[in-house]
């Protein structure tokens, strides 16, 4: 290998029962390869099959809804709300064994990050605040509502481990539902559910303990969480420090770092903002007028306002947190080069590596790295890439429109 005899991103390690070759993780990503009732087709278990040889060490699914009512617009979303799921995705797990890397499942409700026309139902949320992105207005959340998805997202952990998952990552991050939670932007509730911090975690520590009794103690239960959003009331970082550290007190056994939500310019990803295809391709603006759709094509960078593309911009606040903790902590967004990725595990950032467009532009890239190469990712960060999943599975289009 150019430049060291081993690198640290090459150790093996280990979190509980989850053994790992390497320090390279595949963040989740949706992929749009299920069914409609979100069952895998064989596009993912060649996507993930495509994973697994380029080297990647863990690779974590895109989410999997718990409810029927959880569920995203976007296009072939995996799902794991019923016992059927359970010997169809234990074959994806094995095809993926077979190649060498281990797979752990994400789990989500969508909260008011979805329509009305893909659930059937008004979406719910913790508290009844428009989504500017989704233009509608959620359903406040009932007490029956907190019992019955707290219990779906247990149900849920059950299967995963059925399914013979290594683990299982709770996705409470980029707004979705239990993002919404923990945002005073999306949660203004006056009850046990909101207001103080200890009051926002309650739904996460819920789901936690119940999942927790489902999966047994050894099994690893990771979690992906913000470390800000830029709403002007949203989350910031001296909060989610706090709730982070909380989760490692309840017995989470890694935390992923990311920041954003949809509405906030889809700060998650940063890079272009492709609005021609979101006016193009989402069905939620296909029926707008055309005034509008000319507004958002022409101006509606101003008005949203996207984050330019910067390096390694989830890594101050990975730091942080790491700082809080003393359980694995995961890095994703924009780590592009295998010397950010060695400096980040050899000054103790952070534990992983999550990767995520570099892995969309080429699965091969963590073979890439092993065997020395210092070329970045070739992605160039135009996520169009996601602009596209609405209607269409994953892939890389490379600053290309369809």
């Amino acid at each position: 290998m150019k430049g060291s005899a081993m690198s640290a991103l090459f150790e093996k390690t280990s979190i509980k029962s989850l053994e790992l070759k390497n320090r390279l993780v595949r963040s989740a990503t949706h992929e749009g390869m299920c069914d409609r009732d979100g069952f895998p087709t064989q596009a993912l278990f060649k996507l993930y099959e495509r994973l697994a040889k380029g080297g990647i060490g863990l690779i974590i699914t895109g989410y999997a809804f718990v409810s029927q009512d959880g569920r995203s617009p976007f296009f072939g979303m995996q799902g794991m709300d019923t016992d059927a799921h359970v010997p169809k995705y234990r074959k994806l797990v094995d095809h993926v064994h077979q190649h060498g890397s281990k797979i752990a499942m994400q789990i989500v409700h969508c909260g008011r990050q979805t329509t009305r026309e893909a659930i059937g139902v008004q979406p719910l949320a913790p508290s009844s605040v428009k989504d500017k992105l989704y233009l509608l207005t959620p359903r406040e959340m009932t007490e029956e509502d907190m019992e019955r998805i707290i219990g779906d997202f247990a149900q849920a952990a059950r299967r995963v481990r059925e399914s013979g998952f290594d683990a299982l990552q709770i996705h409470a991050s980029h707004g979705y539902l239990l993002s919404q939670f923990l945002c005073p932007h999306t949660n203004r509730r006056k009850d046990k559910w909101g207001g103080s911090v200890e009051n926002m975690m309650r739904i996460v520590k819920e789901i936690y303990t119940r999942s927790r009794e489902q999966v047994g103690e050894d099994y690893p239960i990771l979690i992906k969480m913000n470390a800000y959003d830029n709403m002007k009331n949203g989350l910031r970082l001296e909060q989610s420090a706090q709730m982070a550290q909380m989760m490692a007190e309840m017995g989470f056994d890694g935390i992923e770092v990311s920041c954003g939500i949809m509405e906030d310019g889809n700060s998650m990803a940063r890079g272009e903002l492709p609005l021609d295809v979101f006016v193009k391709e989402w069905s939620i603006y296909k029926n707008k007028n055309s005034l509008y759709k000319f507004i958002m094509t022409r101006f509606g960078e101003k008005i949203i306002k996207p984050m330019p593309f910067t390096s390694a911009y989830n890594l101050e606040s990975a730091k942080e947190i790491k700082r809080r903790v003393d359980i694995p902590v995961f890095v994703v967004g924009g780590i592009t080069e295998r010397r950010t990725m060695e400096d980040i595990i050899n000054k103790g950032s952070a534990d992983y590596i999550s990767l995520c467009r570099s892995l969309m532009a080429d699965p091969k890239f963590p073979e890439k790295i092993r065997g020395g190469s210092d070329e970045p990712s070739r992605c160039i960060h135009c996520n169009l890439c996601l602009a596209y999943l609405y209607s269409h599975p994953l892939r890389c289009y490379h600053g290309k429109r369809l």
